[in-house]
C-alpha cells in the first residue's frame, strides 16, 4: 500500500518573521550576560517598614526603608578556570538615600538633607521622597578550595558581621546594629534652661558609626580568606589607608546543639578627609575587638544571642580628642554588650514564627567629647563626663516560605544618661518606636 508522504504544517509564510520578532521582544526585556563563559544571577530583596516613634516630646508616623536590612538587588557571576579555582564578581547595588529607618529625624522624614538628615530643628527638607541609590560592594575574586579566596575591590572587611551571629532568625530588625532604628533623631533634653531638641543625634551617644553599625565594615582594599577547616575559617583584610582587621569563624551542630561563634579585631588609622584640616594633620588609631555567639536546641527551637565590643582611642582623630584636655589625651574605651533570646518554631505551617527579647547596653559612647549643658548639644562648652545607653525590646518575625517573606513586628525602648564636667543637670528623654514590616527576597 502507498503511503503519502509526510509534510510539514503550513504556519503561513510569515512564520520566521513572527519568530524573530518574538525572539528580539524577548531580548529586550531579559536580562543577558555579557558573554558566555561567565555565568550571571540577579538578586535582591525589598524591606520596607512603617515606623512609629516618640521622643518624649513628640511622636509620628514615618514609612522607611529598613536600616537594619535595606531594600538591595545584586548581581553575582563565576567562571571555573579549573577543577581548584573559580574566578568570580559581585556587584551590589542599596538605597544611599530616601527615607532610610536611621537618615529620617524629627523634623526630615525624608532623611536626604545629610547622612543622618536634618540636624537643625527647622531646616528639614522638602524632598519628594525619591530615593538615591549607591554602590554598596563592587568586588572580583579567586576562589581556590584548597588555598582560600582572594577578593579585591569594594568589599565586607574581615570583621563584617562579627556582632550579628544569630541562629534564631531575628536580623531582619533585630539584632547588635540597633542605631539602624534610630541613628537620626535628634536628643530631646527635659531639664536646664535648654530644654528641648539640641543639635546633636542618638549616633552620638551610641559612639558614632563604630558602634552603631558595628556588624558591618566595608571599604576598599582586599581580603583573603582561608578554606573551613573542621568548621573553622579565618580572615584578614586590608583597606586604604590605613586599615587592617581580622576574624575567626566558627560553626558546628553537637547532641541537637547548633552553635555558632566568630570574634574579630581591626585597627584603623584611615585620617578622614584626606587632605583637609585639622583631621589631615592629626594621627588617629582606632582598635576594636568584637565578638558574637549563638547557640540553639534545634528540637525545642530556643535560642540565644550574645555580642561584645570594645572600641580603644590610641590616637587623635578630629572627633576623639578630648575638650579642654592636653593635646594627646585620648577619650577611655567605648563599651558595647548586647544579648538576645527566644524560641523559632514552624506552628503555622506557613514558616518559622520567632518570638524574641533583646537587651544591650553602650558605656561612653560620647564621653570626652565637648557638650553644651544646656541641651545636650555636642558643641564647645562643657566636656561629657560620662555617658551610658540602654535598650530593650520585644519582637516577633514570621516567615512565610512559599513567598521567600519575612513579616515582622517590633518595639524598642532607648534610655540616655549623660554627665557633664560643668555639673549642670543634663537629662536625656527616652526613645521609643514600633517598627512593623516585611522583607521579600528574589
Amino acid at each position: 500500500m502507498a503511503m503519502p508522504s509526510a509534510k510539514a504544517a503550513d504556519l503561513g509564510g510569515d512564520c520566521c518573521a513572527d519568530l524573530e520578532e518574538r525572539v528580539a521582544e524577548l531580548e529586550a526585556t531579559t536580562a543577558r550576560k555579557g558573554n558566555r563563559k561567565v555565568s550571571m544571577t540577579i538578586s535582591g530583596q525589598v524591606n520596607r517598614a512603617l515606623a512609629f516613634w516618640d521622643d518624649g516630646k513628640r511622636s509620628d508616623f514615618y514609612s522607611v526603608d529598613s536600616g537594619v536590612s535595606r531594600s538591595a538587588f545584586q548581581f553575582d557571576g563565576s567562571a571555573r578556570i579549573n577543577a581548584d579555582v573559580t574566578a568570580g564578581y559581585q556587584f551590589v547595588w542599596v538605597l544611599g538615600l530616601g527615607a532610610r529607618g536611621h537618615h529620617v529625624n524629627q523634623f526630615d522624614d525624608d532623611g536626604n538633607q545629610s547622612a543622618y538628615g536634618s540636624t537643625t530643628a527647622g531646616t528639614a527638607i522638602l524632598a519628594d521622597g525619591d530615593a538615591t541609590p549607591a554602590i554598596e560592594i563592587a568586588n572580583w575574586y579567586l576562589d581556590s578550595k584548597s588555598y582560600g579566596k582572594l577578593t579585591v575591590g569594594r568589599i565586607n572587611t574581615a570583621q563584617s558581621g562579627t556582632t550579628q551571629t544569630d541562629l534564631g532568625g531575628i536580623l531582619v530588625v533585630g539584632g547588635p546594629q540597633f542605631g539602624l532604628w534610630n541613628n537620626g533623631y535628634l536628643l530631646v533634653s527635659n531639664k536646664g534652661t535648654g530644654s528641648g531638641y539640641g543639635t546633636s543625634t542618638w549616633n552620638t551617644l551610641f559612639g558614632g558609626n563604630a558602634i552603631s553599625v558595628a556588624g558591618t565594615s566595608r571599604a576598599d582594599g582586599a581580603r583573603y580568606d582561608t578554606p573551613t577547616f573542621a568548621g573553622f575559617s579565618a580572615s584578614v583584610a586590608w583597606a586604604e589607608d590605613d586599615f587592617w582587621d581580622a576574624a575567626v569563624r566558627y560553626a558546628g551542630e553537637f547532641s541537637g546543639f547548633r552553635i555558632a561563634a566568630t570574634a574579630s579585631y581591626s585597627q584603623n588609622k584611615d585620617a578622614e578627609p584626606d587632605a583637609t584640616a585639622p583631621a589631615a594633620t592629626l594621627a588617629p588609631d582606632q582598635r576594636k575587638w568584637q565578638g558574637s555567639a549563638s547557640i540553639m536546641h534545634v528540637p525545642s527551637g530556643l535560642f540565644l544571642n550574645g555580642a561584645y565590643l570594645q572600641l580603644s582611642y590610641h590616637g587623635l582623630a578630629a572627633t576623639d580628642t578630648v575638650s579642654g584636655a592636653a593635646f594627646g589625651t585620648n577619650r577611655p574605651d567605648t563599651k558595647f554588650w548586647y544579648v538576645a533570646g527566644g524560641i523559632a518554631q514552624n506552628w503555622t505551617g506557613l514558616g518559622k514564627t520567632v518570638l524574641y527579647g533583646e537587651y544591650g547596653h553602650i558605656d561612653d559612647g560620647a564621653t570626652g567629647l565637648a557638650a553644651t549643658a544646656a541641651g545636650y548639644n555636642i558643641a564647645a562648652a562643657s566636656v561629657v563626663s560620662d555617658s551610658e545607653v540602654t535598650f530593650w525590646g520585644l519582637g516577633v518575625v514570621q516567615n512565610i516560605d512559599a513567598a521567600a517573606m519575612e513579616l515582622y513586628a517590633a518595639y524598642r525602648n532607648y534610655s540616655g544618661d549623660v554627665s557633664v564636667a560643668s555639673g549642670a543637670a543634663v537629662q536625656v528623654e527616652d526613645f521609643q518606636m514600633v517598627m512593623t514590616g516585611a522583607r521579600i527576597k528574589f
